[in-house]
């Protein structure tokens, strides 16, 4: 149900598409559908811890990787870029108007992942000696955080754009302005 219902919502928004839309999707009926869900809102939150399950296993999974921290900080942020920009751009606009605590939850879960797993892959560069000292690296997930959220939720910035030039000019060149040795990325 929550996949089927997350690719309705990735590519119509949240708002328009009804619980009459899923369960017509899904071939059962609305009554059974309320069954697993009470509601909308409920419907909703789900589909976002559904997300974040998904986010949290895969980045996990490049933690585990055996590369460079700045080098899976890349690859986390490759990937987050490539999900953000799948989804129509109604979707977070909805999401944050007309569901506002799912909308908190969604934040909440992308803070952590920025702030408990990114910044650790940054601290570790930067015992490592690949990120310089005076790097106030707080300061600089959270700018780097407000403005990849603004520019790729934007759809006319992200059709403008390949997944690959957002990333080597946001991501990329930003990362060699803190690295003490900036040809430690290609």
């Amino acid at each position: 149900i929550l996949e089927k219902t997350l690719s309705l919502f990735k590519n119509y928004g949240v708002k328009s598409v009804s619980m009459d839309d899923i369960s017509s999707n899904l071939n059962i009926s609305k009554k059974t559908l309320y069954t697993f869900f009470e509601s909308k809102n409920c419907l909703v939150k789900e589909a976002i811890i559904c997300i974040f399950d998904s986010h949290y296993k895969k980045v996990n999974r490049i933690i585990a990787k055996d590369i460079a921290p700045i080098e899976k900080v890349i690859l986390i942020y490759r990937y987050a870029i490539h999900q953000i920009i799948s989804y129509d751009s109604a979707f977070f606009f909805e999401l944050k108007k007309y569901h506002k605590q799912s909308h908190k939850d969604y934040e909440v879960y992308k803070r952590e992942i920025v702030f408990n797993k990114i910044i650790l892959l940054l601290e570790e560069a930067q015992k490592e000696g690949d990120v310089r000292e005076d790097v106030n690296l707080q300061l600089f997930s959270e700018l780097h955080l407000l403005k990849l959220d603004a520019l790729v939720k934007d759809h006319d910035f992200s059709s403008r754009y390949t997944p690959n030039e957002i990333i080597n000019h946001l991501i990329i060149n930003n990362l060699r302005g803190i690295l003490t040795n900036p040809k430690l990325l290609k």
